[in-house]
């Protein structure tokens, strides 16, 4: 991880943001994060915008600012081994859908497919719950009973009537995860005005999930 790097997903994080919205995050390692400083923008952000952190949560520099109040969910999700970065955006599109009752739909089933690639053949959804703790604890329960049945970490996590979490070893595997999303949701909106939506079958997803030229281009995000 490297500020600098943290500075680049900040720029594209904000392009799916308004005002102090979304954050991100990144671990140098196992015992240090830095996350968004609340109150600051995306569009913005500088290296004197990055709080660090240990795992407890404790604050480690840069005291006269605070991390965002998500912090929490940042803590837990860069937990794991091969999760380095995260991007935390409220994209309109997809949240035209995760305000609706359509959001599980749109969480299990797929368009198209760089959907299933840089999405996963399914996402994480995640009920909604109060910014912070009560927030994480379903982020928790959730990420946790998907891996169980699903067998991998989610690409991607949606939060009803919030936004949207992508996680990766790489920014740019945050930033491809959050734009197919919401080139996902425009589709997916369109097709409901137009009539409805014609999804690929779990034996369509699969094939391409275990097609070894499509693993190809995503190990070129590593």
């Amino acid at each position: 991880m490297s500020i600098n790097n943290l500075k680049k997903l900040a720029r594209h994080a904000a392009k799916h943001c308004i005002g102090m919205e979304g954050n991100i995050s990144g671990k140098i390692d196992k015992n240090l994060l830095y996350i968004k400083a609340s109150g600051t923008r995306l569009e913005t952000l500088e290296g004197e915008d990055l709080i660090p952190f240990n795992f407890n949560g404790k604050q480690l520099g840069l005291f006269g600012k605070k991390g965002s109040m998500e912090l929490s969910f940042h803590t837990y999700l860069l937990g794991f081994d091969k999760i380095w970065y995260i991007s935390h955006t409220h994209p309109v599109n997809t949240l035209k859908i995760l305000c609706t009752d359509n959001s599980k739909i749109f969480a299990d089933f797929r368009l198209f497919p760089d959907q299933v690639v840089f999405n996963g053949p399914k996402s994480c959804l995640v009920p909604y719950g109060k910014p912070g703790e009560e927030l994480t604890s379903l982020i928790k329960q959730n990420v946790e009973e998907f891996i169980k049945t699903e067998g991998y970490f989610p690409k991607l996590i949606l939060l009803e009537n919030h936004g949207v979490i992508a996680c990766g070893e790489t920014i740019k595997e945050c930033i491809i995860a959050t734009d197919i999303c919401e080139k996902a949701a425009e589709v997916f909106v369109g097709g409901l005005s137009i009539g409805g939506m014609k999804f690929l079958t779990d034996d369509e997803k699969m094939a391409l999930v275990n097609d070894n030229k499509e693993q190809y281009r995503i190990n070129q995000l590593k």
